[in-house]
């Protein structure tokens, strides 16, 4: 036997907490599968669909789709025409505003053409008599021309002095005084309460006061009453447009509600036949079918067709969910059985050795199981293994494992039972029972409870960690041999080490070290014996408990990969107790 100390790691920081598995009852003995180090991995066992009270359709409330169909519509054909008559109202509206303004502009420039025009020529005319004082004349000019022009309201000449000379207007009073910069320009102003443009020209008589002007009065009436009459002609127009466009408007919506009763009664049948195949399937009438759904488009064929189609699959499915569940019902017998087979979570004490042990399960049913027994009143065997796989065969051959492992303790009378013989035996057992396909790999140990002394085999399973709690170095029970199950004519052989008082013994699969966290680092045995360190105070159980916490901490939540199971013995010949 090699005792060489293992390299340690420093002891993880914080308490290391067990967390409280599930127990489970069969028969009086309590038993323990569900993992206190993934509480999250349960199953769930699916019972046939059942038709029950089916929904009450009355009772949903809403719009139908045919008067969906009509209210989208005629909003949508509202919508439409308000913004055709908005945008007819718009352009009639920008048309008018542009044939006005052009039409203003068109006249003024005739008027200041006219009136440029006119007094020029007046100007020129009016030098002579103005420089003759011959005012009597240039009055009849002025009047005249109010006369010929009925656009023109007023015709007014001033001499140099600012003095008026003559006016068309009868009242108006010669020769006061308007003072008047004798240059040529235009401006808007009120005559008469009448809006006219006075456009003024100066005159060379050749006064050596200054020049003379000739102010005339253009009338913008003419232009006023025009552009009032485009402004009522627009408000005919648009009021025309907006009843030709309610029209339109109503025209539009009465063709589109006929076409949409005919659509929605086109569509709503179809749609009418699935939903009452789809009640008659709620129903639990399973042969609910639909016939050739047309008329309605083809999404709605191509539900009909889904629809049929999900009613075959529905079958199929039901019976997939009856064989899962007589399946899951096997497993959870199954599950019964090997809780029933396995120890207790309660540690268990064999004069001075106290014995704590857990099975914790990946799956529904696991391929880890471990024992302990009396052979007689001081020895006392220990059995560790790992059947390789998941599921339900895995976890009979387990179970088998277990029950050879019991009757290979009443093979021989129990002085004659070794580890080597147990192991030999059990491999047998699992040759037959794995049939090639499964194997196993194992520990067994056989501990004089009254000198310490410890028989050990094992078949490919990971060494055992003894840790001396006086010297607190830790070390492995290291053995050889093949996986059970592989070959019935494998050979083993057992070791044998002394305890000593307060030595602690942990048996554990791999399972437990191959946790891996996050980052994929495995649990590892470094930290496995640093946790058994820091923890060694504690007694058997708690220690199993504290181990299992730690592994559940580095995993970190992820979900269990392979069974763990965690065993813990303590020698105290100081303090023996009886079971």
């Amino acid at each position: 036997m090699s005792n060489a100390p293992l390299p340690l790691p420093p002891p993880p920081e914080g308490p290391l907490e067990p967390h409280e598995p599930t127990r489970t009852r069969v028969g009086g003995h309590t038993s323990t599968m569900v993992s206190p180090l993934y509480p999250e991995a349960t199953s769930t066992v699916m019972a046939p669909m059942e038709a029950g009270e089916l929904p009450d359709v009355a009772a949903v409330r809403g719009p139908r789709l045919d008067q969906l169909l009509f209210v989208t519509t005629g909003v949508l054909v509202g919508v439409i025409v308000a913004l055709l008559a908005g945008v007819a109202w718009m352009s009639t509206n920008a048309q008018f505003e542009e044939d006005s303004g052009r039409f203003t502009r068109q006249v003024q420039k005739q008027a200041t053409e006219l009136g440029q025009t006119l007094s020029h020529t007046l100007s020129l005319t009016s030098a002579t008599s103005l420089r003759d004082n011959n005012y009597a004349f240039l009055g009849e000019v002025a009047r005249s021309i109010i006369t010929d022009n009925p656009n023109i309201l007023r015709v007014q000449i001033y001499d140099a002095d600012s003095q008026l000379a003559a006016d068309s207007a009868p009242d108006a009073k010669l020769g006061t005084t308007t003072e008047r910069k004798p240059e040529r320009r235009g401006m808007s102003a009120i005559y008469q309460g009448k809006p006219i443009i006075e456009y003024q020209e100066p005159i060379d008589y050749g006064s050596q006061d200054g020049q003379g002007v000739v102010v005339i009065s253009y009338s913008m009436e003419s232009l006023q009453n025009q552009l009032h009459e485009l402004e009522d002609a627009k408000r005919v127009q648009l009021r025309r447009n907006a009843t030709t466009m309610a029209g339109l408007g109503l025209g539009f919506l009465l063709v589109s509600f006929v076409l949409v009763a005919l659509l929605a009664r086109r569509i709503t049948r179809p749609l009418h036949l699935l939903s009452r195949q789809v009640m008659q399937l709620a129903a639990g009438d399973l042969s609910a079918r639909t016939g050739g759904v047309t008329g309605a488009g083809r999404e709605v064929t191509t539900l009909g067709v889904v629809f049929n189609h999900m009613a075959e699959r529905i079958n199929v499915l039901l019976e997939d969910v009856r064989v899962k569940a007589q399946l899951e019902r096997d497993v959870s017998l199954a599950r019964t059985v090997q809780e029933t087979l396995l120890p207790g979570r309660e540690a268990y004490q064999a004069d001075t050795v106290r014995v704590a042990g857990l099975v914790v399960a990946a799956d529904a049913c696991g391929g880890d199981w471990w024992s302990r027994a009396m052979l007689d009143e001081r020895r006392l065997v220990v059995g560790i293994g790992d059947v390789t796989g998941h599921g339900l065969a895995t976890a009979l051959v387990a179970t088998s494992a277990t029950s050879g492992f019991a009757a290979a303790l009443t093979m021989r009378p129990p002085e004659e039972i070794t580890a080597q013989l147990l192991i030999t035996s059990l491999n047998v057992t699992m040759a037959h029972v794995g049939r090639g396909e499964h194997q196993m790999s194992s520990a067994l140990a056989v501990i004089d409870t009254q000198t310490g002394v410890i028989d050990y085999a094992a078949g490919s399973h990971p060494s055992p960690l003894l840790l001396n709690r006086q010297t607190g170095q830790v070390s492995g029970l290291q053995t050889r041999g093949a996986l059970l199950g592989a070959s019935p004519n494998s050979q083993y052989t057992s070791r044998q080490a002394q305890l000593r008082p307060g030595d602690l013994i942990v048996w554990y699969t791999d399972g437990l070290t191959e946790c891996r966290d996050a980052r994929e680092k495995p649990y590892g045995t470094q930290r496995l014996a640093a946790a058994l360190q820091a923890n060694a105070h504690l007694p058997a159980e708690a220690l199993r408990d504290a181990i299992l916490a730690d592994a559940r901490a580095h995993g970190a939540g992820r979900p269990a990969q392979d069974d763990v199971t965690v065993i813990v013995a303590e020698y105290s010949p100081a303090s023996p107790r009886v079971a």
